[in-house]
């Protein structure tokens, strides 16, 4: 047995409480949390992404459901990738934005953008109605070692994508983006530019959180391939465990 399988065998879990699930219908949700006592790092969480979890705010956690394991850890080969023809017209179309990489921390001005991004998508949500506490609290961290990617139309902040820096990837926390229209496909393009990063700092993989094949706000994710999905405990290519006509 590896030190990496000793040091995470030990790691206690607590199961958060029942609740409705936010992705499918008729179902419920448990969440495991990793030890909040624990001393947590980012070599740790690195290895604890591997099994599936995952980091909201300074808590690290992952579905662990009564009757339901559709949510599969997911993430993209960032040297196999390569863009599709509708992918290719969306770097094109925003090929005027400037695209930043810098460290992350809360602030106003990027608290503005949050909350209208919330506001206009996601009024049904527990995220809802947003505060800058609740946002601070979110996506950052007092031990992870997180960055954003902030894309500017001249001087004005248009998207911005919240990640953390694994010793194998790049993990994407959250994105949230202006609702304008004359942008084309925010959310994708942040995604693009995320693996794009992860290729050129050398690192093989991109989590992009959980793939539930059967809900439209996480199957888009089967667009970004080749990927993985940790399937039984083992990752595994996408195209191992669905039909390839599901893969879009």
């Amino acid at each position: 047995m590896s030190n990496k399988e000793k040091s995470t065998q030990h790691i206690k879990l607590y199961a958060g409480p029942e609740h409705a699930c936010g992705y499918l219908d008729n179902q419920t949700a448990v969440s495991l949390f990793a030890d909040p006592s624990l001393p947590m790092n980012n070599t740790l969480y690195s290895e604890l992404s591997r099994l599936g979890f995952r980091r909201s705010g300074n808590h690290v956690y992952r579905p662990k459901c009564p009757h339901c394991s559709a949510c599969q850890p997911f993430r993209v080969l960032t040297e196999q990738f390569k863009p599709s023809r509708s992918q290719r017209r969306i770097l094109k179309a925003n090929h005027n934005l400037s695209v930043h990489f810098e460290p992350a921390r809360p602030n106003h001005e990027d608290y503005e953008l949050y909350e209208l991004y919330v506001t206009a998508r996601h009024r049904d949500g527990d995220m809802y109605p947003p505060s800058f506490d609740q946002y601070a609290d979110f996506l950052f961290s007092d031990w992870c070692k997180s960055a954003q990617i902030r894309v500017k139309d001249g001087d004005q902040t248009v998207a911005i994508m919240c990640l953390d820096l694994l010793d194998d990837g790049l993990s994407a926390v959250y994105s949230f983006f202006t609702t304008n229209e004359q942008y084309k496909s925010l959310g994708v393009f942040l995604i693009l530019k995320t693996i794009a990063l992860a290729r050129k700092l050398n690192l093989p993989y991109a989590y992009l959180g959980y793939y539930i094949q059967d809900c439209h706000k996480m199957s888009y994710k089967s667009s970004y391939k080749p990927a993985e999905v940790l399937h039984n405990n083992r990752w595994k290519l996408l195209s191992e465990t669905i039909p390839s006509s599901d893969i879009s």
